[in-house]
């Protein structure tokens, strides 16, 4: 029975600045024009040569044609190669124009891509089964920069099959045209425009493709380093780390998986500290692709030495800070710290002031923004800023603590459970616990509970008649509480309002007088004018003339957890 195979031929003269061919001699046929043959055998011709001599009678041409070696599946086309000496060439590979992507997968290259009249890779399933039914000779043609020509050829060129994974078994003679048009590389390299060529002393580099002097030259590439001049293997650079696998580069550092061994890269050597270890407030950790000691919650540091990073003075004292003065903790929110007076010393330690009047060296007849960010100096009177005694108050539970002394150097303290104040959209709202007496009598703080602040220029007292800050020349959380003529005649209160020792009343006309809080330690240090100097309603439970808060001289306010 007779086979028909249809010849269609290509032709291909235009390469660019660097091509390549690797080809098969196999036979000496040619023929010219695009013919159709009928070949007189029972076989497809299993390859370029078998095509050329079967047919010997015309003058081939080089083109595509059918060809099916032993044992292949089903017949494939090939370019054959008749213009290259006596031709019968079967061409694997072509390269001329780089239209073709030739970084592809080991699917593309087992099965071949590209086309046939240009640029291709037949497959390495095709060249194994080409390769393993004759003995073959394979040639390989280039052209440089320069147009010049030259080849190689290996007398005996055979891959393996997918199994092997297509190694090359053999090659045989190696035989060069021209050698010195042949640059070679030193062992570990390749000739090759490739730019991201890596140096042991920044491996996480490429060089640059503009430091490049010629388009190709001779590079390092996969698991080798080029240090100096030499090209060395990955591992053989000098801040190689064994567990990392990689190198480091000048000034960085590697810590093993347990914290227990710390490798950093100095003068292009790897120092190796053997002593590195997590501080007991850090844990070992990694954080954004670092592996280190970190400090826990709280504490600042290294990881190695770990600082606490209190957030009152009650977390200074218990770490061992046991003077009384001026300290930065570090309330939520405010993590670059805040400066404030630590009571140490007395009263079993850790208080963090807040409010201190001892002169009347600081005005505290002040608006709003003063009041809300503190004022005064923190080793004398101040008062500490109302955003943060909010933070303060609102991190942990708190209880306050408030100190008094009058000009006969008597003290007095009242203690309260708990004690916070909400934020500013809320008017820094006063929320007080249960009262402990001490010793300054009534609970003068009752009244204010859950009351907003006020201050001379924010009237939050919810008493339309009286602006509450500025009768009593302060800031405070006022309410509305006692007016005389809501009891008494004008006789009567025209009497009881002019006492001395209702220092807390501000006069209203002349048959009148009112209060708007049974406390307020903000008021005029001095208090020349009646309901404008600082007064707490009782310290003592006696009821002689004097129990009256007229006379104070030292106040302080503070607090410490629960």
């Amino acid at each position: 029975m007779e086979n028909f195979f249809k010849v269609c031929l290509t032709v291909l003269t235009i390469w660019n600045s660097f091509g390549t061919e690797m080809i098969i001699v196999i036979a000496e046929v040619r023929s010219s024009g695009c013919s159709y043959f009928v070949f007189q055998q029972p076989a497809y011709p299993r390859d370029c040569r078998e095509v050329s001599n079967a047919c010997s009678s015309t003058h081939n041409t080089s083109g595509v044609y059918l060809i099916k070696p032993d044992s292949y599946p089903e017949p494939f086309e090939a370019y054959c190669d008749n213009d290259l000496d006596a031709g019968g060439w079967t061409v694997l590979q072509r390269r001329r124009l780089d239209s073709v992507n030739f970084n592809r997968s080991w699917k593309d290259f087992r099965n071949g891509f590209g086309f046939l009249g240009s640029e291709f890779w037949i497959g390495n399933e095709k060249i194994a089964y080409l390769t393993n039914q004759k003995r073959y000779q394979l040639r390989m043609d280039f052209e440089n920069i320069d147009r010049e020509t030259y080849f190689v050829t290996y007398d005996d060129f055979r891959i393996s099959d997918a199994w092997g994974k297509y190694y090359i078994s053999s090659l045989g003679t190696f035989v060069i045209s021209d050698e010195s048009k042949i640059e070679w590389c030193p062992a570990s390299e390749i000739f090759s425009n490739e730019t991201c060529e890596r140096t042991c002393d920044d491996p996480d580099t490429c060089i640059s493709a503009t430091s490049r002097t010629e388009t190709e030259q001779c590079v390092c590439v996969g698991d080798y380093l080029r240090q100096q001049e030499q090209c060395i293997p990955l591992n053989q650079c000098n801040c190689f780390v064994v567990e990392k696998e990689s190198v480091l580069t000048e000034g960085k550092y590697y810590i093993n998986s347990r914290c227990t061994r710390k490798s950093t890269c100095r003068n292009n050597q790897l120092i190796i500290d053997q002593s590195y270890q997590c501080s007991e407030h850090a844990t070992c950790d990694e954080r954004n692709g670092v592996r280190k000691c970190y400090c826990i919650d709280g504490y600042e540091g290294d990881g190695v030495t770990c600082t606490l990073i209190p957030k009152d003075c009650y977390e200074l004292y218990v770490s061992g800070t046991l003077s009384d003065g001026v300290y930065t903790i570090y309330p939520n929110g405010w993590p670059h710290g805040i400066q404030v007076y630590c009571e140490m010393e007395s009263n079993g330690g850790g208080w963090t002031v807040f409010q201190r009047r001892s002169s009347a060296s600081v005005d505290f007849y002040r608006g709003w923004l003063d009041y809300k960010n503190g004022f005064g100096n923190k080793n004398q009177d101040h008062w500490l800023g109302n955003k943060y005694i909010h933070s303060l108050t609102n991190q942990k539970t708190y209880k306050l603590r408030i100190d008094l002394r009058d000009s006969a150097s008597s003290s007095y303290y009242a203690v309260y459970s708990t004690f916070s104040i909400n934020n500013e959209a809320d008017k820094y709202r006063l929320s007080i616990g249960s009262h402990s007496r001490g010793n300054t009598g009534y609970d003068d703080l009752y009244y204010s509970n859950n009351k907003q602040f006020s201050t001379k220029d924010r009237d939050n007292d919810g008493w339309s008649k009286y602006d509450c800050a500025e009768r009593h020349r302060g800031a405070w959380w006022f309410y509305y509480y006692y007016h005389c003529r809501g009891y008494y005649s004008a006789s009567e209160c025209r009497s009881y309002c002019q006492q001395s020792i209702n220092c807390e009343l501000f006069p209203d006309g002349r048959d009148n007088c009112a209060y708007c809080a049974y406390s307020h330690l903000n008021g005029d240090y001095d208090g020349s004018t009646q309901g404008t100097n600082i007064y707490w309603y009782t310290y003592s439970d006696s009821d002689t003339l004097d129990s009256y808060g007229c006379s104070l001289q030292y106040t302080d306010m503070k607090i410490r957890p629960v």
